[in-house]
């Protein structure tokens, strides 16, 4: 069980799963869901530093992207996925690589499918691969993480190649345009359309207000900077890794320095 998302919060009904892709406006439609109410919207900003849901997400991805040589051809149920889902009353960003699943496992929850062009959409999750794909937050999740905190490197590996289909940067323009209208198209034919709402940024509170039956609240809908946002928190995140390698390194190598030394003294003073 992912303890942080359900051990020590109360279960509730997920009623909104918003699954427009990464970097359509997440950030802002999860503001904006939770000034209507609704209470524990789960976003990718939020796990950020929970080793434990990073342990789901790597075993979500195994049972969810066919490409993956880690797939294990077993769907996730619902009591699975509640383990990180099952606290919130509404979910975005990551849910969206999920979407084809969690709308299967949460049959009664509306949907939200927020449209970007595909072009300012292409720049900026190219732009945000590319943070993950660097070198410093290789090093910090990928190597020196295995020491501490092995799950996180791997699931966003798991999720950024199963997900969009893809190893390297120089592959990704075409299958990012297959994964964006796949994406769309698949939402479209799973969710009746009663309980789906297509939506741009820039719309503002009505079209979702009426979707969800909320009263229009008396505030600007919010409009996040997602991108920096994105950039400072996995700045941050590479340098806890780093610092906390260096923790649990420094004192091996020591260790092991000394060791040597003290091997080296007691040849020596042995005549070999």
């Amino acid at each position: 069980m992912v303890g942080s998302r359900v051990d020590h919060k109360p279960n509730r009904e997920l009623k909104v799963l918003a699954l427009g892709l990464p970097r359509t406006g997440s950030s802002s439609i999860a503001e904006a869901l939770t000034i209507l109410g609704y209470k524990d919207v789960l976003h990718g900003f939020n796990i950020l530093d929970s080793p434990e849901v990073w342990s789901f997400m790597n075993r979500a991805a195994d049972a969810s992207f066919a490409t993956l040589p880690t797939y294990t051809g077993k769907p996730f149920t619902r009591k699975e996925w509640d383990e990180l889902f099952g606290a919130s009353e509404a979910a975005t960003d990551v849910a969206a690589v999920f979407a084809t699943q969690l709308i299967e496992v949460y049959p009664e929850a509306k949907v939200i499918l927020v449209i970007r062009d595909f072009d300012k959409w292409y720049r900026s999750i190219e732009a945000a691969v590319k943070i993950f794909w660097s070198f410093p937050s290789q090093l910090a999740f990928n190597y020196l993480g295995q020491f501490f905190d092995p799950c996180f490197g791997q699931a966003t590996k798991k999720i950024i190649t199963g997900f969009f289909e893809y190893t390297s940067i120089g592959t990704f323009p075409q299958d990012a345009r297959i994964v964006y209208d796949r994406h769309h198209y698949k939402i479209r034919q799973q969710v009746p359309s009663s309980r789906l709402l297509e939506y741009r940024m820039g719309e503002g509170w009505e079209p979702i207000c009426n979707f969800l039956e909320k009263p229009l609240p008396n505030v600007p809908f919010p409009w996040l900077n997602e991108a920096e946002a994105l950039r400072r928190r996995v700045k941050l995140k590479v340098r806890k890794h780093l610092v906390a390698a260096l923790r649990v390194l420094i004192p091996w190598a020591l260790g092991t320095c000394t060791m040597l030394v003290a091997m080296w003294m007691v040849r020596t003073r042995s005549g070999y």
